[in-house]
């Protein structure tokens, strides 16, 4: 196999590898045909180091395994180091014995071009790329799953996640069809509305990242033991403007705050939310599901920025609203918001040029990690 980075005329052979999988059974594992990040070509000053390059693997005739790789910079404990987030790896090996080699040779030439990789949603445990990256003793740990049902009713008979498993199933049929689900409903939308954590701060819809995002990453870094490169230039590169079902949402202290030595207005910080009407999903069915994307502030404020995210997603019309976090924080802040925690199939692998990520110095409780980083929330808007 020839290891190397795909260029423009390789589309062709990346389209037909595609076709390959879906006629061997596998169409839902197709390799991106966008070689660079969202808003690389607008946003992306030259030199930056936030972008991505997709990586194959062929054979003289056509490619055989595929990976993409998005070049960032992380944050342990306040020193920045490069890291590749390493996503989709593909072989055609999964519907043709024949190249099972290739994704192997592919993934050890990519630790040898950057040791420290990361990657999430290779979940669940008897994925492919799962048992993939746990050959290569990729170090891994689940990142927590919260659910935020605000039509209760419709959720308990929408989710095809219930279908599953016959106790589930028949439990939300009954809360739906005893009246419990409408109860439920009503609960959590009171305690929305009266929950007091929203109280002291306000919210705004921007159209891009600006200055004030540069900002908050700079003041609220300190707040955590690891976190990924979250200035505007990088947030634009990878959530454009022009990128559809996306919504900035930035969250200020109001001038009530004033007494406890802060500034009116100050910043809290931001949280990024979605939302996409689901088309027969595995999961979700035909629901509406919201999803709180990403978000960074300091961690006192977290409750506010979820909660801020539930909010607007709930007053659009969503029916269920969906977060990953794993940040000590941000879990507490699902928590108060009122979500609840669901199973945990998302997961977040480090390569193991990766130390210290996971180690006793930095457990997974220090690490903020969200659904939006590498690109784990796109089939989500």
């Amino acid at each position: 196999m020839n290891i190397r980075f795909a260029a423009d005329d390789d589309i062709p052979a990346v389209v037909r590898f595609n076709q390959r999988l879906r006629e061997g059974g596998r169409g839902e594992e197709q390799i991106t045909l966008r070689l660079s990040l969202p808003g690389e070509a607008r946003y992306r000053p030259e030199g930056f180091p936030v972008y991505r390059r997709m990586m194959i693997a062929e054979d003289g005739r056509e490619v055989r395994a595929a990976l993409m790789l998005y070049h960032n910079n992380i944050f342990i404990h306040g020193r920045k180091r490069d890291f590749c987030w390493l996503d989709m790896p593909i072989s055609e090996g999964i519907i043709d014995r024949r190249y099972s080699l290739a994704i192997i040779q592919l993934v050890k030439a990519v630790s040898r071009y950057e040791p420290f990789l990361m990657s999430t949603g290779a979940g669940p445990e008897d994925k492919d790329s799962f048992r993939l990256l746990t050959k290569f003793d990729w170090r891994h740990h689940a990142v927590p799953f919260f659910f935020y049902p605000v039509k209760v009713t419709k959720v308990l008979l929408g989710m095809r996640y219930f279908n599953k498993h016959a106790q589930l199933r028949y439990g939300a049929l009954f809360g739906a069809y005893s009246g419990l689900g409408a109860g439920l409903s009503g609960l959590l939308a009171l305690r929305r509305r009266i929950d007091a954590i929203l109280s002291g701060y306000e919210r705004s819809v921007e159209g891009i990242f600006g200055s004030w995002a540069d900002r908050i990453f700079e003041n609220c870094l300190p707040d955590y033991g690891v976190a990924m490169r979250s200035d505007a230039t990088t947030l634009n590169i990878l959530h454009p403007p022009d990128k559809p079902g996306l919504t900035r949402l930035r969250v200020r202290r109001k001038g009530a705050k004033r007494g406890a030595g802060q500034d009116a207005g100050q910043d809290a910080g931001w949280i990024l939310v979605a939302s996409k009407q689901m088309k027969n999903n595995r999961h979700f069915g035909d629901l509406k599901v919201g999803t709180l994307v990403d978000g960074f502030g300091r961690a006192a404020d977290a409750p506010a920025l979820v909660a801020a995210g539930i909010n607007h997603l709930a007053e659009t019309g969503v029916d269920i609203i969906v977060a990953n976090f794993s940040h000590v924080a941000w879990i507490e802040a699902c928590r108060c918001s009122g979500m609840i925690a669901g199973p945990d199939n998302y997961y977040h692998f480090v390569s193991p040029g990766g130390s210290p990520l996971f180690e006793d110095t930095c457990p997974p409780r220090e690490i903020h990690m969200a659904r939006g980083h590498s690109d784990g929330m796109w089939s989500l808007i």
